[in-house]
């Protein structure tokens, strides 16, 4: 894994470590892909999100992307970066609109993708003031997971999960995420009606995990 700063690792405190989880099963074909990858790129892009990085207590936040498929199919699609400034904020967001697809065919394993997300930030090299999971997807794990059992593993372990459900997946799909993907002290939803709105969703989305005080 390449450095990801110029301090020592034992030195390094963010105020925030934050894993984008993506779905890329094969429910998501790949215009919806790329609208999920410039979606992200525009959130991290937003004016908004760079000032509420510099009000954190470190001026810094941790972000890493996972690309989620089937059950036996993650991949880290982006490592850990330092956001501290628009120049790590630009070079993050250039590299995500740029990233290929990691996937297999297949269904969705939602509950390995938690549990893999979750072991990522426990193993990061670096502190962190909070730890939180941002999952994205449009379906329900079809794969034998248990996404509640990975969920309540990682809130023990003192990690967040928010959910960004897309809602043309599945019409019951927020109400599988509220009950079974996300939990934490603030956990949220925010609902993205189809993958079109995802990039709006997301916006909103980062600026709220970024801004949410430590408890």
């Amino acid at each position: 894994m390449a450095p990801v700063a110029n301090e020592t690792e034992a030195a390094l405190v963010v105020d925030l470590a934050l894993v984008l989880a993506v779905d890329c099963s094969s429910s998501v074909d790949s215009g919806d892909y790329r609208l999920q990858m410039d979606g992200i790129a525009a959130a991290l892009r937003n004016p908004e999100l760079e000032t509420a990085i510099a009000s954190g207590r470190h001026k810094r936040i941790a972000l890493m992307m996972l690309h989620w498929s089937r059950r036996d199919a993650q991949y880290i699609a982006l490592p850990w970066r330092i956001l501290s400034g628009g120049g790590s904020i630009e070079a993050a967001a250039r590299d995500i609109s740029r990233v290929e697809r990691n996937w297999k065919p297949g269904g969705t394993g939602l509950a390995a993708a938690i549990r893999v997300a979750a072991a990522n930030l426990l193993g990061a090299p670096f502190a962190a003031d909070r730890r939180v999971i941002d999952v994205s997807g449009d379906g329900e794990d079809n794969e034998d997971g248990n996404p509640g059992l990975e969920r309540n593993t990682a809130v023990a372990n003192g990690i967040v999960i928010n959910g960004l459900p897309v809602m043309s997946g599945s019409g019951r799909i927020v109400s599988y995420y509220r009950s079974r993907v996300i939990g934490g002290p603030g956990s949220f939803l925010v609902p993205a009606f189809e993958t079109k709105d995802f990039a709006e969703a997301m916006a909103e989305k980062l600026l709220r995990e970024v801004r949410q005080p430590v408890s």
